[in-house]
Parts: C-alpha cells; sequence; structure tokens
C-alpha cells in the first residue's frame, strides 16, 4: 500500500488541483492520502471533504489549531500506521512494500515523481528524497535568500552529520518505507518530530536515515513560483532551529526542549 501525507495549512486554494493530479498519478497504485488539515482557518477543511466524496481514498486528519509541520507529520504518521495495522491483507504476498511519501500541499512538489519515489523503494531502497542538489534537479521561483537557506542547510549538516547518498536535507519530497517508520516511532515515540518549524524536516531524516540499509535521492525540479499564497517558512526561526539540531548533535540527545515557535 502506497501511503502519502499531505501536512496541510491554509491550502485550500492548491489542494483541488494536487488532489486531482495525484489521483490520476496513482489511479493503477492501491494508495491512501492522508491530508493532515493543521488547524487551517480557511476552507482547508470543506476542501478535502468535497475531494473525499470524489476520491474515496482522501482522509482528513484535523488539528484543532496550528500546530506546526512537525506535529502535522507526528499526527499523519500514526495515522497511516494505525490505517495500515488494521489491514488484514497479506503484506508478505504483495508485490510492493508498504511505504508512505511526504509532500508539500502547496502545488510545487510535481506529484509525477511519485512512481520514481514508489519504484526506488520497490527497487530496495528504505528512504528516497526528491533532491534539488544532485544532476537533473533544479529550483525555480525562491528568493535568493531561500535558495541559500537550503544550500547552507546541506552543506552544515553534511559537515556535522554527514549521511552518505544525501545532499538536500531539508526537502520534504520524501518516501519512507513504512516499517522504518515504525521502528523510529518505536525508538522516538510517536512525536518522532520535536521541532516545530521547518528544521523538523532534517530532524527527521537525521533520526530516520541511521536506521535506514539504503538512503538515496532522485533529482527534483522544484517550481516555488506556482504556490498560491504567501510562504509560511519563518526564515530566523528556520535557522535557529537548524543551530537547536547541531547543538542535539552534538549533545547526543534527543530529548524534548522547548522548540522555537514558528
Amino acid at each position: 500500500m502506497l501511503y502519502i501525507v499531505l501536512p496541510a495549512y491554509n491550502e485550500a486554494a492548491s489542494l483541488p488541483t494536487l488532489l486531482e493530479t495525484i489521483e490520476g498519478v496513482c489511479a493503477d497504485l492501491p494508495h491512501v492520502i492522508a491530508v493532515v488539515n493543521d488547524g487551517s482557518t480557511d476552507a482547508t477543511s470543506e476542501v478535502i471533504e468535497n475531494c473525499a466524496g470524489t476520491y474515496p481514498a482522501i482522509h482528513q486528519v484535523k488539528h484543532r489549531q496550528n500546530l506546526g509541520l512537525g506535529a502535522a507529520l507526528n499526527s499523519g504518521f500514526q495515522y497511516v500506521l494505525n490505517y495500515s495495522s488494521s489491514l488484514s491483507y497479506d503484506r508478505n504476498g504483495s508485490a510492493a512494500p508498504d511505504m508512505v511519501i511526504t509532500m508539500d500541499a502547496d502545488n510545487t512538489q510535481p506529484p509525477d515523481h511519485i512512481p520514481l519515489l514508489y519504484q526506488s523503494i520497490c527497487s530496495g531502497a528504505d528512504l528516497v528524497i526528491a533532491s534539488r542538489f544532485v544532476a537533473g534537479g533544479e529550483q525555480h521561483g525562491l528568493s535568493l535568500g531561500r535558495k541559500m537557506l537550503s544550500w547552507g542547510a546541506g552543506k552544515v549538516m553534511s559537515y556535522f552529520v554527514p549521511i552518505s547518498g544525501v545532499r538536500d536535507y531539508s526537502c520534504g519530497y520524501r518516501a519512507y518505507r513504512l516499517s522504518l517508520l515504525a521502528e523510529g516511532t518505536r525508538q522516538y515515540g510517536p512525536d518522532i518530530i520535536q521541532s516545530r518549524n521547518f528544521s523538523g524536516m532534517v530532524e527527521l531524516l537525521l533520526k530516520i536515515a541511521p536506521l535506514a540499509d539504503t538512503v538515496t535521492e532522485i533529482p527534483l525540479k522544484l517550481h516555488y513560483e506556482l504556490k498560491k499564497g504567501a510562504s509560511k517558512m519563518k526564515v530566523l526561526a528556520t535557522i535557529w532551529g537548524y543551530i537547536q539540531l547541531i547543538y542535539h548533535i552534538k549533545r547526543q540527545r534527543w530529548s524534548p526542549v522547548e522548540w522555537v515557535e514558528e
């Protein structure tokens, strides 16, 4: 089973096109789309409900208030882990392993990469990252500051915590073998991501990658100019989040702390 987790905060304008496109791309694959509505104040909830009426594979997970990207992903992971455990099919007889793909809900990450991520997991990878920084990868529509932040995060983290085969530490467009996330949850608890800002994607990678046998990347062409509405990333908060991650790495512990708010 393919599970797609979409953390969404005020994405009513982007979700209809994105969900329809994902459904088209995944038409031949058994799949569930878990849209985590992270306390949206626009019509996101109604949009998800309307799309679910057309596509039964779409499920809504609700937060009463905005808790941030990390909490939304935690909820999405717990939802699919519980959903998977409730199924009675014989996984050993399935040709494809259970997997989770995470992607942004703002329609900037092309859904046509889903089959590439899917096939990489089927071919033996445990974790696959859609990367802007490998041959064939590109990013369009980002400010110079945002480009430098993403590039710099990869350089800094690869210096402190090098992960073989990884150049893009911060992109959230990834595929995980479901068993890998289950093991991560077993070791770190259901709130595997503690960070409250966009550095949570790096935190998750640093926790999960050591549990994987094979980590790889595929090229991603990011089109941020397709985003509708303003960015929700607060650059200074994200940089401070990276500093906190490095502190935890050097202290070699992951206990809960008072993470900076977005």
